[in-house]
């Protein structure tokens, strides 16, 4: 397995699948696809009535309606829940970019693994080497407080052999990594281009492969 640092500086140039090599880039931070509900305050107005009704008490209407009633605002929808009819292949790739990022800034890979399939070695890879480096004491810093990748084009997906396929110009941020207890390493900005292979598993995109 590269080390933090190759996977932080996005170091990876091979073109072809890594089902069978060893993971040596870099991606993603959290973007999510989300649906928030907004609850407005109903504004009750008085308006004046002639000399019987001045002064008589006005009876507003409750504020208060049933809790079944309110919209949630935790209610979320995430990419990977979403049919694929209504998720652009693009947006999916994206999507995975953000968990990347946030498996590089904290350690939490979650999103990686819902967003791919088990058999993505690619994948699997990234998700272990970040949480195997945060849970020893470890981590990755970006200059300047920026994301560690960002997607700076992407082209329009393609079939290809049974798979969808998106390709990726990603440019890497400046940043130090850590293993455990070791100083931290350096490593410059660098762009590359990543090639992401997509399949339908119950309807819904999931990351097959990815070629870095």
């Amino acid at each position: 397995m590269a080390g933090l640092a190759d996977l932080s500086g996005g170091r990876g140039r091979h073109r072809r699948s890594l089902l069978s090599r060893e993971v040596n880039g870099l991606m993603g931070v959290v973007r999510r696809v989300a649906v928030v509900a907004t609850c407005v305050p109903v504004l009750v107005l008085a308006g004046c009535g002639d000399d019987e009704s001045a002064g008589e008490p006005v009876e507003l209407p409750s504020l208060s309606p049933s809790a079944a009633s309110l919209p949630s605002m935790s209610e979320s929808v995430e990419v990977e829940d979403l049919p694929a009819d209504e998720v652009e292949p693009e947006e999916f790739v994206r999507a995975w970019v953000d968990a990347y990022n946030h498996a590089a800034l904290t350690g939490d890979a979650s999103r990686i693994r819902a967003l791919s399939l088990d058999a993505c070695v690619t994948c699997t890879g990234f998700a272990e080497a970040y949480e195997g480096a945060y849970s020893a004491g470890g981590g990755v810093t970006i200059d300047d407080g920026a994301l560690p990748a960002e997607v700076s084009a992407l082209s329009n997906a393609t079939e290809a052999g049974g798979f969808t396929r998106v390709e990726a110009s990603l440019k890497f941020n400046a940043g130090k990594s850590s293993e455990g207890d070791a100083e931290p390493t350096a490593y410059p900005a660098s762009e590359d281009d990543w090639v992401f292979y997509l399949v339908l598993v119950d309807g819904q995109w999931r990351v097959s492969d990815v070629g870095v």
